[in-house]
């Protein structure tokens, strides 16, 4: 069961071809920098079996495992402050679930399931599925949300069995592959598949074209 909606984009990134994408030594530590909030954020999206892809905002600027170059120097390329917020990881039921219940009340953000692209030099790399939260208010308080996602996902990691991925991944290094599908049951992702085709054709036939989810 889908606890969040399937949005109709794909999210494409430009990865530098002297990142550490593939076999990373410090996933957690590096990302997080001197910041405890992204710190524990990449932290807790491992123990959840997800991981802290990317974060665009007003006060962190863009940070994340897809942009090296600017998490270094968050304000690099940068004339003026991003505006909005959007914040990325990879997929997990687990990851899902939380978020899905976290944001149930919130009517400023909302999340969705996507795909992500990675490209180099225009080249496709490889995409995975993710899980995309955004909010369009150009003024968004970045900060006091990631305040109290932190004690979300530390209550998430809390109830659920201990594990000892995050340690393993800083010592011994991380590496990052792409496997089509790797959460999906795939019968189940074909039913999915019709019944939302059978949605957006009824939708189409009374309301006109569908508005479909978009965002960069």
């Amino acid at each position: 069961m889908k606890l969040l909606p399937q949005w109709d984009k794909i999210v494409s990134f430009e990865v530098p071809m002297w990142t550490p994408y593939g076999l990373d030594y410090r996933p957690v530590s590096f990302i997080g920098g001197a910041d405890r909030f992204l710190k524990d954020i990449a932290f807790f999206a491992m123990e959840l079996e997800s991981e802290f892809i990317y974060l665009k905002g007003i006060r962190f600027g863009e940070v994340g495992v897809v942009t090296y170059d600017k998490t270094i120097d968050p304000g690099r390329d940068m004339v003026f402050p991003p505006l909005g917020f959007i914040m990325i990881f990879s997929y997990s039921r687990a990851m899902e679930k939380l978020i899905s219940s976290f944001l149930k009340d919130d009517e400023d953000m909302e999340a969705g399931i996507c795909f992500c692209d990675l490209l180099d030099r225009q080249m496709r790399l490889g995409g995975y599925k993710a899980i995309a939260i955004m909010s369009n208010n150009p003024f968004f308080d970045d900060e006091e949300f990631l305040e109290n996602f932190v004690r979300e996902l530390s209550k998430g990691v809390e109830n659920k069995t201990p594990s000892s991925m995050t340690f393993f991944a800083e010592k011994f290094g991380y590496r990052r592959f792409f496997i089509p599908y790797e959460t999906d049951n795939i019968t189940d992702l074909a039913i999915s598949g019709i019944f939302n085709n059978f949605e957006i054709a009824e939708t189409a036939s009374m309301l006109g074209s569908v508005d479909h989810r978009q965002f960069r």
